[in-house]
């Protein structure tokens, strides 16, 4: 069977488009759109960036300060998009997105479409601004190519060195952005650290990672402050009858919580906090949280005999302290997982305990009013 007659059954199986519109790109080849790219292509380095959704990222550092890049991702109608990050995550972060054009096709000409940058200010569309980052673009040096079924988003910035994350997105197949450039919710995304001088880049096309840093500081904040704290507190109320347990038991649950806490708020001041909303809230709060904690634990030190004087008001001070930092810390914790906007099981779950533990406190006092009653 000849050339022709291939083609011609493939294409009365549907597949005439793709035969003869889709190209794929790979490292092995030349760009093949080097004659309409603004600048000089030629001893790129290359690298497969995702290989689930075929995006091939070349680059160069074309000068002292400058350097270029060219993005090749198949055109599905849709916008794709790379940039650049400290630590690896979306929000804080500056993008270069392209797509093409609506009167652009894949006819193997090379037809321009719209490129531009977006600050990631949080995870919704309302979130992502066009025309606002910190990336330091090149003028007249970008271009979007729309060529034989695959899109190169070409352009140059003036840094020294990018940033060691590269953040990655594809939109749903189909969907354009609107007219005032405004971004839909990407299809899916990725992230990996990566070299620029030795091209490694880190094992991974996409996010692997169920819980990145920011969900560990939550994690534990949670768990330090929000679990093991108000469970303390119930074993110093509720079983003093058990003496002299109970005390080990509190001692115990609150200094564990009081550690587990204090690696969270390490964490969480490592994070990168860029464009968070009520981001100083939760840390004036946490910050709040965790002095007095830290004084609840100076207290222990200086605490003074049973038959004191002063045991009654050292008492009302440890007490209503450490309910005043149970409360904001319980508070604080749906705080940051507004912020984070965080899976809503992860609100559901904690929201659980806390109704549970309030459940759990009340029937404690109701049986504390009918023994002191008995009594």
């Amino acid at each position: 069977m000849g050339a022709s007659s291939v083609l011609l059954l493939l294409c009365l199986l549907g597949f005439c488009f793709a035969v003869s519109h889709q190209k794929s790109d790979s490292c092995a080849g030349d760009l093949q759109v080097a004659h309409l790219v603004p600048f000089d292509s030629s001893a790129f380095r290359c690298i497969t960036l995702w290989k689930q959704e075929d995006f091939i990222l070349r680059y160069k550092n074309t000068a002292p300060n400058k350097w270029s890049f060219v993005l090749s991702a198949p055109d599905k109608g849709t916008f794709v998009a790379v940039g650049f990050s400290g630590k690896g995550l979306m929000i804080g972060s500056s993008a270069v997105v392209g797509w093409a054009a609506a009167s652009s096709g894949g006819d193997g000409k090379g037809k321009g479409g719209v490129i531009k940058q977006y600050y990631l200010q949080g995870r919704t569309p309302e979130d992502v601004t066009p025309n606002e980052g910190r990336l330091a673009m090149v003028r007249n040096r970008s271009a979007l190519v729309s060529h034989s079924g695959r899109l190169y988003l070409a352009f140059e910035l003036n840094t020294d060195r990018p940033q060691p994350h590269l953040i990655y997105s594809v939109g749903y197949e189909g969907f354009i952005p609107s007219s005032d450039s405004k971004l839909q919710m990407h299809r899916d995304m990725g992230s990996r650290s990566f070299n620029y001088t030795s091209g490694l880049a880190s094992n991974g096309d996409a996010v692997t990672d169920s819980f990145p840093a920011e969900r560990w500081h939550g994690l534990l904040s949670m768990m330090g402050w929000g679990v093991l704290l108000p469970v303390g507190m119930m074993a110093a109320r509720y079983f003093r009858r058990q003496e002299p347990y109970w005390f080990y038991g509190h001692m115990a649950i609150q200094g564990l919580g009081f550690a587990v806490g204090i690696v969270a708020v390490i964490l969480g001041f490592r994070l990168n906090e860029d464009g968070l909303k009520n981001i100083y809230v939760h840390k004036a709060i946490g910050i709040a949280i965790l002095s007095m904690t830290s004084l609840q634990v100076t207290a222990i030190l200086a605490r003074p005999d049973k038959t004191s004087k002063v045991r009654r008001f050292w008492n009302w001070y440890h007490h209503n302290i450490g309910r005043a930092a149970i409360l904001l810390a319980i508070g604080n914790i749906f705080l940051g997982l507004s912020i984070a906007q965080e899976l809503s099981s992860y609100i559901v779950s904690y929201g659980v305990f806390v109704a549970v533990w309030v459940m759990a406190i009340a029937a404690f006092e109701i049986k504390r009013w009918y023994d002191d009653d008995d009594d």
